[in-house]
């Protein structure tokens, strides 16, 4: 296969589900080699995609937090300097035949196994925090914590005061720079609607893990179990995908919320400057 063929073939597994058949008849080749072009082209399209910028899983610069804050603030004008939203996000596993291992991935709450991450989503819909592939019994809260989340994001806060909103998984009574949402409002008038615009806030993490499962309709599907990392390699490939794809096509609830992106003028921003002509608003 050409290079060309291999990433056509690894974009296309991660927008399809279930069995490979459907791309043994698109690119013409049996199972067995459509299983080791994939695997092959995971990496090298990781391998690639970690040293591109706009994949990158990466801290913002303090220009652009300022910028995150304002646009934030300008929806929700009582969370004030806040910057990120946080989540965590559950995908299905096949059990084990390990009995100790199968327990690690099990979750008595739900009662199904799966393999747990945790997310930050900016408001322009990009991910700049992530803690991947760790197993389905552990909370969000000891997820972040593990996954140095919380020492970032009081990196963040110590710099120039950003904070984040979570839900009541995390733990909000050791680390200032949360604000938490409940769903008890508070006695005080001024935190039931801090508390409000919170649960607000919230809602645009659930709507990145939307749009990531969204986008890449393979993480719907249950893991295959295994211990040789393709299931991490699998993970950040998509995280980077889904990093590229918001700063490229732009096309996310969370961005088109919070900075209107399809509100822009096409002819004066791509257009204009091609041609080296001026555009009005009309």
């Amino acid at each position: 296969m050409t290079a060309a063929d291999s990433l056509g073939m690894n974009l296309a597994w991660t927008r399809l589900r279930g069995s490979s058949i459907v791309l043994q008849m698109l690119f013409g080749i049996t199972g067995s080699r459509v299983s080791k072009w994939l695997r092959f082209g995971r990496r090298i399209l990781l391998m690639i995609l970690c040293n591109h910028p706009e994949a990158a899983v990466r801290i913002p610069s303090i220009v652009k937090i300022r910028h995150y804050k304002t646009v934030i603030q300008s929806r929700h004008e009582n969370l004030i300097d806040v910057w990120c939203t946080m989540d965590g996000l559950k995908l299905y596993l096949e059990q084990s035949g390990d009995i100790i291992v199968q327990n690690m991935f099990y979750n008595g709450w739900t009662h199904d196994h799966y393999v747990s991450s945790v997310f930050v989503f900016c408001p322009d819909g990009t991910i700049p925090i992530a803690a991947i592939n760790y197993p389905g019994c552990f909370h969000d809260s000891q997820i972040a914590d593990w996954g140095n989340i919380y020492n970032k994001l009081e990196t963040v806060f110590e710099d120039n005061g950003g904070k984040c909103v979570v839900d009541s998984a995390f733990a909000q009574n050791r680390y200032n720079f949360l604000i938490k949402s409940s769903q008890r409002e508070p006695d005080n008038a001024h935190a039931m609607i801090v508390n409000r615009e919170a649960t607000a806030m919230r809602q645009s993490s659930e709507w990145g893990m939307r749009a990531l499962q969204s986008s890449f309709p393979r993480l719907k599907d249950r893991f295959i179990y295994e211990e040789t990392g393709e299931r991490k390699i699998i993970l950040k490939m998509m995280v980077l995908l889904f990093n590229v794809r918001s700063r490229r096509v732009g096309i996310n609830q969370i961005l088109n919320t919070y900075m209107p992106s399809l509100e822009r003028n096409p002819n004066r921003e791509l257009v204009g400057p091609i041609l080296g002509l001026n555009f009005n608003d009309e």
